[in-house]
């Protein structure tokens, strides 16, 4: 399997999820009947989690592993991320012709089963591994099917129509709790730590279990921030909160490893590549401290009482900080010519993200008194545009140099 291959393969889909955006976008302000906003939403955002995140992580496991142990077997994965592929492109048809129906649905189901079967591959194989890393992944592909839960569960309530506001959205945010801050980040940590540590920073088995135990517990406790605007009971408050705190210790100790060993970084890792790291470490940052400031009642009822304030920290969290450091990281594999042409298209996808994120946080910060920012939708399709050009761009621009 060539992985230069897929991996430019993942940003293609990548350039799919920004079209459906700009799409979306230009919906919101002139007219498109024969395509329904909902369905391009929930196309937009399977695809975005399966053809693009999902994709890429897996390839990049892959990339992992043979570096790691060149004997481990890898043709079973490169299967999987083939049917992965197919039942994604499955779901963009399905979810843009009419949203939740049976096609939809089995498209969902493959992808999910593959997650389940990519998970046990790699238990199985992990045993081969004498890295560090490895537990993250293992922690990650663990998220990746426990999240499952919340997709069946919505699948068969919009199926039998028996949907009730509270269980669509507590099911929705569980999807989303344990992909988001389970599956994507603690993926991107285990990519993080191993190209640390082939830069000679590699961090002790001490410190990883600590930040490891830390950030684990607290994203499985954590999932009960999504849902702090249904009752219960004070002791479950309080349970949540002691593991939100463990969580933003968990990431101040991999703030503090990391700038313990800035200075060889610096030497090792080009400017662009650190300047990614800490783009996208300060939009981490930033997510760590909302999780924590949602603790508090009232910005928590502010926080899932505004639209645009969700919107804004979803895409904080999978463009500023995932999907960055995804492209940074499919950049740093040596499988592709780094040129200045390839550079100015990242440089750009990395401005247009900052603006998005920028327009959406002014939204939801003035939606507290119910003030609108003149021309914020116009603003926002002008930008997808940029963000969609710049991913055009690095496309045209990915050029593989040697064989993988």
């Amino acid at each position: 399997m060539q992985r230069s291959f897929w991996l430019k393969f993942s940003v293609f889909n990548f350039l799919i999820v920004a079209l459906l955006g700009v799409t979306m976008r230009y919906k919101i302000l002139y007219s498109m009947p024969f395509l329904d906003q909902k369905h391009l939403q929930e196309a937009h955002s399977h695809f975005a989690f399966y053809g693009w995140i999902t994709n890429v992580i897996y390839v990049l496991i892959l990339n992992y592993m043979h570096k790691i142990n060149a004997q481990i077997a890898l043709k079973k994965y490169e299967k999987l991320i083939v049917v992965n592929l197919i039942a994604s492109f499955t779901m963009l048809g399905a979810f843009l012709y009419g949203g939740y129906f049976w096609a939809s649905i089995a498209g969902s189901t493959v992808a999910l089963l593959c997650s389940f079967v990519f998970f046990f591959f790699f238990v199985r194989d992990a045993k081969k591994i004498q890295d560090f890393s490895k537990f993250w992944f293992l922690a990650g592909l663990f998220f990746a099917v426990i999240s499952s839960v919340g997709v069946f569960n919505l699948g068969y309530m919009m199926m039998s129509k028996t949907a009730t506001q509270d269980l669509y959205l507590a099911s929705e945010y569980y999807y989303l709790h344990f992909q988001y801050n389970g599956f994507f980040i603690f993926s991107c940590i285990g990519f993080l730590l191993f190209s640390m540590k082939q830069a000679g920073s590699g961090i002790s088995e001490k410190q990883n279990k600590l930040i490891f135990w830390l950030l684990f517990v607290g994203c499985v406790i954590g999932y009960g921030l999504s849902v702090l605007w249904m009752k219960m009971p004070v002791s479950i408050f309080a349970v949540i909160v002691v593991a939100t705190i463990m969580q933003t210790i968990g990431a101040v100790l991999l703030f503090v490893f990391i700038k313990k060993n800035w200075t060889n970084l610096v030497l090792k890792w080009s400017p662009m590549h650190r300047f990614v790291l800490l783009y996208a470490g300060f939009a981490f940052a930033v997510k760590i401290a909302l999780q924590l400031g949602s603790t508090i009642p009232a910005l928590n009822q502010f926080a899932f009482g505004f639209r645009n304030v969700v919107i804004a920290y979803l895409h904080l969290v999978l463009l500023m900080c995932i999907a960055t450091f995804l492209v940074n990281q499919i950049l740093a594999t040596h499988y592709f010519t780094i040129t200045n042409k390839l550079l100015m298209g990242f440089k750009l996808l990395l401005l247009g993200i900052f603006l998005n994120e920028l327009i959406l946080g002014l939204m939801g910060v003035f939606s507290i008194k119910y003030i609108s920012i003149p021309f914020a939708n116009e603003m926002l399709l002008g930008v997808s545009l940029l963000m969609f050009a710049s991913i055009f761009w690095i496309f045209l621009h990915l050029k593989s140099f040697k064989k993988s």
